[in-house]
């Protein structure tokens, strides 16, 4: 494996993210892939060139059908959403997506056709579970969002209304806590997201080697379950191992300016640069194989070059965020589509499945 093309980064299980998510993401990888099934994904505009979209659907036929479908839920939505408003109603389609609720709606309404065969009608399902998802996904990121403009807003309410720097303590302990969004929606039905992720993946060929990229360290801990259960069935060993591979501030304090200047600052694209060649060095070399207790002293090359960048970073001291790569030993990603029900088995050689996570408090 030489070139730092012969890695293909993917977000996953989503198919999108917060603002500050993709700073992260866009600070730690050289490029990233997102998922795309009937819409274009949504990227930051200043990741354009680094950030794409993966479209898994080839053909017009099943494109057709599945927008049909996708769009005979939303109207249905909309009308329908009873107390829980559309964000409850998406998370209720989720659970009742599969037939028998599935067949009869969409054959009635002539959303979907009533004959398919079965991988077509796997595809589609698949298909239409994710793009509910990111759906249920982005009117969650607008909450959070929403929360994000109220918390401003209450930081600036001193100054609007003259309060001086001195003000007592009790009027302090009048102020709320930050309002913070419930993120446990991006998190639903998790298996079922990465059943249905690997099943739309594997539709399309791969060149190189897939490394998979979560916001959540949730979402590797449920695959790793998910992968040890296989290795039970299979009877195949199991065993992981865990790097810490870089930490850097949070973005979350930044306006879009001050971001834009940060990753075009003088020197920046070169330290960028830097971290991504120590950070692909790394994987390629857990994923080759090569001895765990030599990883973890190599591990402190990609850590020591977000180091230098952090440095170059002036972002106020705070809370940080860890990128943490996983490694599952013993087991290829065609043992992985297998154990997940995957329509084709991916071709990565010799090369042992690597995640990727984002860790908050590293």
């Amino acid at each position: 494996m030489t070139g730092t093309k012969a890695f293909n980064y993917f977000l996953f299980p989503h198919m999108t993210l917060s603002v500050n998510d993709f700073r992260n993401l866009g600070i730690f990888l050289p490029r990233l892939n997102v998922l795309e099934i009937t819409r274009q994904a949504s990227l930051p505009q200043w990741a354009k060139g680094r950030f794409s979209g993966w479209p898994v659907l080839r053909g017009e036929e099943l494109s057709t059908v599945l927008s049909s479908c996708i769009e005979g839920y939303r109207a249905f939505a909309q009308v329908h959403g009873g107390p829980g408003g559309v964000l409850g109603f998406l998370s209720q389609m989720l659970d009742e997506i599969d037939e028998p609720r599935y067949k009869i709606q969409e054959e009635i309404r002539g959303k979907c056709p009533p004959k398919l065969e079965p991988a077509q009608k796997k595809t589609i399902q698949a298909a239409l579970f994710l793009e509910i998802a990111r759906e249920l996904d982005e009117k969650e990121l607008e909450i959070e969002s929403s929360y994000a403009r109220l918390n401003a807003i209450e930081l600036e309410f001193p100054d609007i209304l003259g309060i001086e720097d001195d003000r007592s303590e009790s009027a302090e302990t009048n102020l709320t806590p930050p309002l913070a969004p419930d993120t446990n929606g991006l998190l639903y039905m998790l298996p079922r997201r990465i059943e249905t992720w690997f099943q739309m993946l594997s539709l399309q060929p791969i060149e190189g080697m897939p490394i998979f990229v979560s916001r959540f360290p949730e979402v590797v801990e449920e695959m790793l379950e998910m992968i040890r259960s296989g290795c039970e069935q299979e009877k195949k060993e199991f065993s992981t191992a865990t790097y810490v591979l870089g930490s850097i501030p949070r973005m979350d304090g930044l306006g879009r300016k001050q971001f834009q200047t940060l990753m075009e600052a003088p020197g920046m694209p070169e330290l960028l640069s830097c971290c991504h060649s120590e950070l692909e060095d790394f994987i390629k070399r857990a994923a080759g194989g090569e001895n765990t207790a030599e990883l973890q002293g190599e591990s402190r090359s990609p850590q020591s070059a977000f180091e230098k960048l952090c440095q170059k970073c002036d972002v106020p001291e705070g809370d940080k965020v860890s990128l943490v790569g996983t490694l599952v030993e013993n087991v290829s990603l065609s043992d992985i589509a297998g154990f997940l029900g995957a329509s084709h088995r991916f071709e990565a050689g010799p090369w042992l499945p690597v995640f990727l996570s984002i860790v908050s408090g590293r």
